[in-house]
């Protein structure tokens, strides 16, 4: 578990006397202990301190050289100044963190979780490991967005969420589903997953989903081509983009209906598919401004692990050999168990050999510019919350050969480019939202140095290594590490 180094932000006209009224001094005593009275039994209100990290080099992450030597000045909850520290005036009484030696990156963006799954106590630990943003690709919607406004609020440490609502799915598979005993499946799915039948259908859900408050929708399986399509043009009319699982016959098929983003790449090798003619589907994809998500922990820290190791995900409580494993919750620790009994010596050995075809894939996706982002699949076996991510980045690099910059460019700015959200976070620009990890090493020079979190900054609030402390802590008073609190 990352720690970083928080500390709170700190946090008339003239009248004449009528005849008969309290003369003016009376008056103005009066009216001097009503507003002491006022202020009293009003809400208090934080009063914000800026912020100025010197001495810094910052990775603004827009392509542009590192910034060395940099001060970068924060005030309430944006970015108003960056510039060689010799020329950035820090105002009287600001809080100054020395960056002197440390490295300056946006906060990370997660675009796969499953926070339904992880549970509430998981939030805090994006922070603590300087994700700042989680796109949450399907979960219970009226829990999430109740976790999103306390977040938003200011009564629970967490990332800004952007939010699915409930999986898409094929009547069929739910179904399926129902078929089950109720003891013989852990996940509540009634609570997260909606079936889709036929077109007609597509478009009363999707209509419905569309009034409350979710960004986006996510695909599982689906029925068949005509609801699949009346799936993407029903959420296209109402201005939303569907991205999620790969169910069309192609490639091609996919941009033709509109989906905007796949998540873990494409199900099929395409080895019997030309190089020449996957450079011309993958440029398709580019063009039309499709981005890919390809969880790549999936395989890392799922397929490829060993049995003992999950063995150690599932029961090593107290965190002795795994540190994460201790700030697991229950719910997520039993969906684990299930997920551990549904691997078969068969499913590995497929996957298995799909691998090197799937890593060309995003290798020849990446050559015709197709927009690939950090996700982790947060929730599938053996892959921790907040963590997970420098996981991915690591993939990034090691796997698909990107440099260092580049992989951190695909866990920010590339993400708030797809989601529409450029204009606040993904870079560190003036203006910006202030989110920012300061680190103690740099990571430009080897990317396993994103773990080394020094300070996190949310939104302009500052998390040093008391805060993540705090954090941490609460996470282990949650009630949902001791009980299951998602139940059918």
């Amino acid at each position: 578990m990352l720690v970083g180094l928080n500390v709170a932000p700190l946090g008339g006209h003239a009248h004449s006397e009528a005849p008969g009224s309290p003369s003016r001094t009376s008056w103005f005593r009066c009216r001097g202990y009503a507003v002491v009275l006022a202020s009293l039994l009003a809400p208090s209100r934080a009063i914000t301190q800026d912020v100025a990290i010197t001495r810094v080099t910052v990775i603004p992450a827009t392509g542009a050289a590192p910034i060395p030597n940099a001060t970068v000045l924060i005030r309430g909850r944006t970015i108003d100044a960056i510039g060689p520290s010799a020329s950035v005036a820090v105002p009287r009484g600001a809080r100054i963190i020395d960056g002197q030696g440390k490295y300056l990156i946006p906060g990370l963006i997660e675009m796969h979780a499953h926070t339904s799954k992880t549970r509430a106590s998981a939030l805090g630990l994006y922070i603590a490991n300087g994700v700042t943003t989680v796109r949450d690709a399907g979960s219970e919607h009226a829990e999430v967005l109740k976790w999103r406004r306390e977040i938003r609020a200011g009564t629970r440490v967490g990332p800004r969420l952007l939010i699915a609502g409930p999986y898409l799915e094929s009547q069929r598979n739910i179904e399926r589903m129902r078929a089950d005993p109720p003891a013989a499946r852990v996940e509540p799915f009634e609570r997260a997953r909606i079936g889709i039948g036929t077109p007609a259908r597509a478009k009363h859900v999707v209509d419905s989903l569309a009034k409350l408050e979710l960004d986006f929708f996510k695909i599982r399986t689906v029925q068949d081509t005509a609801t699949y399509r009346a799936i993407v043009a029903a959420a296209r009319e109402n201005g939303k983009y569907v991205t999620g699982h790969v169910n069309a016959n192609s490639p091609e098929a996919v941009v033709a209906a509109g989906q905007r983003g796949v998540e873990h790449g494409w199900p099929v090798a395409m080895d019997a598919v030309p190089r020449e003619r996957r450079m011309e589907i993958w440029r398709s994809l580019a063009t039309a401004g499709v981005g890919v998500t390809p969880t790549l922990m999936v395989y890392t820290a799922g397929v490829f692990a060993t049995d003992s190791a999950i063995r150690v995900a599932l029961n090593d409580s107290s965190g002795r050999i795994e540190p994460r494993r201790k700030y697991v919750s229950r719910f997520l620790v039993q969906d684990w168990n299930e997920q551990y009994l549904e691997r078969s010596p068969r499913t590995q050995a497929a996957l298995t050999a799909l691998f090197a075809s799937v890593l060309r894939n995003y290798r020849e996706m990446r050559e015709a510019g197709v927009q690939l982002m950090t996700g982790s699949d947060v929730a599938v076996l053996g892959i921790f919350p907040g963590s997970a991510l420098h996981g991915e980045l690591e993939n990034f690099v090691t796997l698909l050969g990107m440099p260092p910059g580049e992989a951190i460019e695909r866990a920010t700015r590339i993400p708030a480019e797809f989601m529409g959200i450029a204009d606040s976070i993904g870079t560190i620009q003036k203006g910006k939202v202030a989110d920012l990890v300061l680190l103690n090493a740099n990571p430009l020079s080897d990317i396993r140095h994103t773990t080394q979190v020094a300070v996190v900054i949310s939104g302009g609030k500052v998390y040093d290594r008391t805060g993540i402390e705090r954090i941490l802590a609460d996470v282990l008073r949650a009630e949902d590490l001791r009980v299951n609190d998602w139940r059918r």
